[in-house]
């Protein structure tokens, strides 16, 4: 179950870099690169950090949306999740970039570590967590 709003569309990425970014990402896999490498490849082959974080800074509807996100932060914890299938490397998504810029808005913003995934359980076992 989740409780509360899903999907901010002011705070994902614009069209132009998400295209930019899949194309980049399927042409790395198609290159034989593993999903991760691949997706690493195509972040920094987009500029996606540099460019995502002009299109939050310079959007009004963005920054009022992050703005509003930190200060519900101050009454109630907020989660930022991302739907990647997998832990992407080196903080290469948006999530973690919003995360930063919530942090540079107001320093106070506490960003505690995510937590570890876990393996699916076998039949009869409980999860574990990933190594």
């Amino acid at each position: 179950m989740r409780a509360g709003r899903v999907g901010v569309k002011a705070l994902a990425p614009p069209a132009d870099l998400f295209a930019d970014f899949s194309r980049e990402k399927s042409e790395a896999k198609r290159a034989g690169a593993s999903a991760e490498a691949a997706h690493a490849a195509a972040f920094d082959r987009t500029r996606y950090r540099e460019r995502f974080r002009e299109h939050i800074l310079s959007s009004g509807d963005s920054r009022e949306a992050l703005r509003a996100l930190v200060e519900e932060s101050k009454t109630r914890d907020v989660y930022l999740m991302c739907m990647c299938p997998y832990r992407t490397p080196e903080e290469a998504c948006h999530t973690y970039l919003l995360l930063a810029l919530a942090h540079e808005m107001d320093p106070a913003v506490r960003i505690l570590p995510e937590p570890r995934p876990t393996v699916p359980p076998r039949r009869g076992q409980p999860a574990k967590r990933s190594r």
